[in-house]
């Protein structure tokens, strides 16, 4: 009997600090609400407030942004695919005429080559296409 006396006296001991820390940890909880609530309040987001839990911990820092990359150059920090230079695109008409002559004279032009500058009976271009 006297055994019977004693486990129930340690079950009750174990099962008081069970509650004891259970009423600690729910203390804690209603602290770290608080502070959310009053960060809120103050028009902070509280999805940033990383240090609500302790003054000894250091808030978890940003990840900074993906560094530029351009899978055409394979280049990094440069520019990015879309912005990347070497693909400029023509424009939809083509440039203007730099020929300032007159408009009724006939200018020479190659149908081998496919420029102006000499006639197709004087072309020196041996390749045919």
């Amino acid at each position: 009997m006297r055994e019977d006396k004693e486990t129930a006296e340690s079950q009750i001991d174990f099962l008081n600090s069970v509650i004891v820390d259970l009423q600690k940890k729910n203390q804690e909880l209603k602290d770290k609400l608080e502070k959310m609530a009053a960060a809120a309040l103050n028009g902070n987001n509280p999805s940033e407030l990383d240090n609500y839990d302790g003054h000894d911990k250091q808030p978890a820092k940003k990840k900074p942004p993906p560094r530029l990359f351009c899978d055409i150059c394979d280049c990094f920090d440069l520019h990015d695919t879309e912005d990347c230079p070497t693909q400029t695109q023509m424009p939809d008409s083509p440039p203007h005429t730099t020929y300032h002559g007159n408009k009724g004279e006939e200018r020479p032009y190659c149908d081998i080559c496919e420029v102006f500058g000499h006639w197709t009976d004087s072309c020196n271009d041996d390749q045919t296409f």
